[in-house]
């Protein structure tokens, strides 16, 4: 998918009162299977700003950006079809005008991205990639599957139709311990033309929780995050895979560290892309 195929998306889906041709796609299209070619390559990127606010003290903004790729191989499973992958390519920073920037690079990734998909989405979690320094509390590695794999209907589906599915995971990160929930409404929306192509378009309706606690010598910090994660899905029925995505992040919080309590918000824009 080109740069001018990634900007025709953008402007077509731009006007939320888009709701496609509303035509139901093919029987049997809105599964997974093992993809020809077994292997895809996907660029995420983040593009995030943070505000905080401490009682007695100045508020503080915070830049957050990110850009992952993200290489997968496929192969049949008894559970499905099993994913595994690395993370090929990774730059991240967080900036404020009290620390200024500080930045993450592909240096600071470990872990393996694997799962199994079964006709419907993730059957079961493995692993997941984990980050540490600057960009740790905003990482989406731990629901990355479950945006890459979304859940689709149980048999055929006509536009209008809805489900809903929740997942929850947990991991820890060095000393932080971070477990998220997304819960996801689904509707479908129909078959739609980009760039010649036909795609079919699901919006997307996300609520999340993320919670994360930190332990290290002589400090300790909880934080809760509860929000919405709302876009769209363009699903590729030739290729059984996500072509592209895009949801809008709103989250606000709070983070206790030492006795002291800080609110925060946190929006922006996450985008999907299959390679080619």
């Amino acid at each position: 998918m080109n740069t001018t195929t990634l900007l025709t998306i953008i402007a077509t889906f731009a006007d939320p009162g888009f709701a496609g041709p509303g035509v139901p796609p093919p029987a049997d299209t809105l599964t997974y299977g093992l993809p020809s070619p077994p292997a895809a390559v996907y660029h995420v990127t983040d593009s995030l700003g943070a505000s905080m606010t401490a009682p007695g003290a100045e508020n503080m903004a915070v830049s957050l950006n990110s850009s992952t790729e993200l290489g997968l191989a496929f192969r049949t499973d008894p559970g499905g079809v099993r994913v595994t992958g690395t993370v090929d390519g990774f730059t991240g920073s967080a900036t404020s005008g009290m620390m200024g920037t500080e930045t993450a690079t592909l240096d600071d990734v470990s872990g393996r991205f694997e799962v199994v998909i079964g006709r419907s989405g993730v059957a079961e979690l493995v692993s997941f990639p984990q980050v540490t320094g600057a960009m740790s509390q905003t990482s989406l590695f731990p629901l990355l599957s479950f945006l890459l794999f979304p859940r689709l209907p149980d048999g055929e589906a006509d536009p209008g139709a809805t489900w809903v599915d929740t997942a929850t995971v947990s991991g820890d990160a060095g000393e932080m311990t971070t477990t998220s929930t997304l819960v996801t409404t689904y509707t479908l929306v129909g078959d739609t033309l980009v760039d010649g192509r036909a795609l079919v378009h699901i919006a997307m309706a996300g609520e999340v929780t993320i919670d994360n606690k930190i332990e290290e010598v002589g400090m300790s910090a909880t934080q809760e995050i509860t929000g919405s994660a709302n876009g769209f899905i363009l699903w590729d029925p030739e290729r059984g895979l996500l072509a592209y995505a895009e949801f809008e992040q709103d989250f606000d919080g709070a983070m206790t560290m030492s006795g002291m309590g800080i609110d925060m918000n946190i929006a922006g824009t996450t985008r999907i892309r299959l390679e080619g």
